[in-house]
């Protein structure tokens, strides 16, 4: 299969607008293509094809493909080189558990503790969600992502911030949103529920928001499986 992969800007080298490591911007490059579709499941990629892409040396591509293994993207295979992997129904299943878990925990903790002005940012980034529904390019992961940090973040927990941070960093949740927002009526019930959570966490029955974040997420999850098979 042909392999794209997307140069950010004219260069990968190192600016003085983005000093972070080559091979952090390698993997950011591959990462984006592979959840973006440019790079299609079960298209091997070589290391030395990878690097004349990017133009840039083996060792940051040897790395990047690395982290892509150990997060699931893809798979190393005999023989030399990694395969892409698809979006298998365990990767839901376990995203979905973690989540369910974890989140409904924030969510209860949050409960009467969001401000006026993070109840306003909430209903912001409805809005934008709104604004651009029809919108196949709008950037649906990073607009979700936003919506359910804010929506914990009064929950006064550190370490659970902190380890939802790292869920929601791992690179399968793309994967799962992009499949997600093919279908423009999940688009638009994800926009309406989201609306819904606002509404509840700003409202005095704490039993309420909590079974509507859990069911977002069933309905959520539940889309994404279905249309995986």
């Amino acid at each position: 299969m042909s392999m794209s992969i997307a140069r950010p800007g004219a260069s990968l080298t190192k600016t003085t607008q983005d000093p972070r490591p080559l091979a952090v911007r390698v993997y950011e490059s591959v990462r984006d293509s592979i959840v973006r579709g440019d790079i299609l499941p079960n298209t091997q990629l070589v290391q030395e094809q990878v690097a004349e892409s990017l133009g840039v040396s083996r060792t940051p591509v040897r790395d990047a493909l690395l982290r892509l293994a150990h997060e699931g993207l893809v798979t190393r295979i005999s023989g030399g080189g990694y395969l892409v992997n698809d979006l298998a129904e365990q990767d839901i299943n376990d995203i979905f558990q973690v989540r369910e878990s974890l989140e409904s925990l924030a969510v209860r903790l949050s409960f009467g503790r969001h401000t006026p002005t993070q109840l306003s940012l909430l209903r912001a980034l409805v809005d934008e969600m709104d604004e651009r529904a029809a919108d196949p390019d709008a950037p649906w992961f990073e607009l979700n992502r936003d919506f359910h940090v804010a929506l914990v973040a009064p929950c006064g927990n550190q370490a659970l911030l902190g380890i939802l941070d790292d869920l929601w960093n791992r690179p399968v949740n793309r994967l799962i949103t992009r499949q997600y927002v093919i279908d423009p009526g999940h688009v638009r019930r994800m926009i309406d529920e989201h609306r819904a959570l606002v509404e509840a966490a700003g409202a005095s029955d704490p039993d309420v928001l909590n079974a509507l974040a859990i069911e977002h997420l069933k309905d959520g999850y539940g889309a994404t499986s279905v249309e995986s098979r």
